[in-house]
């Protein structure tokens, strides 16, 4: 799962002139993914709302960064999950990116046992099953729910509607252009009309929910 989408992990220190050039769009392309799927409604969310300036400004500044500690090591996790539920074993992986080491590239699981093609399906996908399972709680929780810390409603709405449009729209964005990642993998087993169908109807999901909570919220903040 790239973190920066499409982008491949590399095995040693040294870093390919080439592939350095081509990660500058993909880089623009995932920044660009990060603003209007985790950003800019948070900022929807929270400055039409009617907390204090100093609450909204904290939460803005906060919440971007525990999504992106939260983000890969829920969707390898997800990964490992569905690997284990298919008999399979995990030999190694990485949760998040040495960003202290200046890779910002992909996180990713190494496992053993996934031969059949329902086993790489179930092992592959499960992270968008998640992602779907968390768009459904999120429409049920969040529109009825009260929260008296915005915090908490921020972290809520963050976890449950917008990582997975980010995870969403970040894979599909990474299989237009090209990248074998886990979508390639879906499609090469499910077909295309399948697959982008589940895609499309699964952003479509996120885009109600993200909406249907904003309207919530912001017409009653304080419920």
């Amino acid at each position: 799962m790239p973190l920066l989408c499409g982008m491949e992990t590399q095995n040693d220190d040294s870093v390919d002139p080439q592939i350095a050039m081509n990660s500058l769009p993909l880089l623009l392309l995932t920044t660009s993914e990060v603003m209007f799927t985790i950003v800019v409604p948070l900022i929807v969310l929270y400055l039409r709302g009617a907390w204090a300036l100093r609450t909204k400004i904290l939460c803005l500044l906060i919440l971007p960064v525990v999504w992106y500690f939260t983000y890969a090591p829920l969707h390898e996790l997800s990964h490992i999950l569905g690997t284990y539920l298919i008999g399979g074993h995990l030999l190694s992986m990485r949760l998040i990116p040495p960003f202290w080491r200046g890779e910002f590239g992909r996180a990713w699981i190494n496992s053993e046992g996934v031969t059949e093609g329902w086993q790489q399906l179930v092992s592959t996908g499960f992270p968008y099953l998640l992602d779907v399972l968390s768009l459904v709680a999120g429409l049920m929780f969040l529109r009825r729910r009260s929260f008296r810390s915005p915090f908490i409603l921020g972290l809520a709405f963050m976890l449950l509607c917008l990582r997975p449009l980010f995870d969403l729209v970040c894979e599909t964005g990474a299989f237009i252009l090209g990248d074998r990642g886990d979508i390639y993998w879906i499609n090469r087993i499910l077909g295309s009309a399948l697959t982008w169908t589940f895609l499309i109807s699964s952003i479509g999901l996120s885009l109600v929910t993200i909406s249907v909570v904003l309207t919530r919220f912001i017409s009653c903040p304080s419920d």
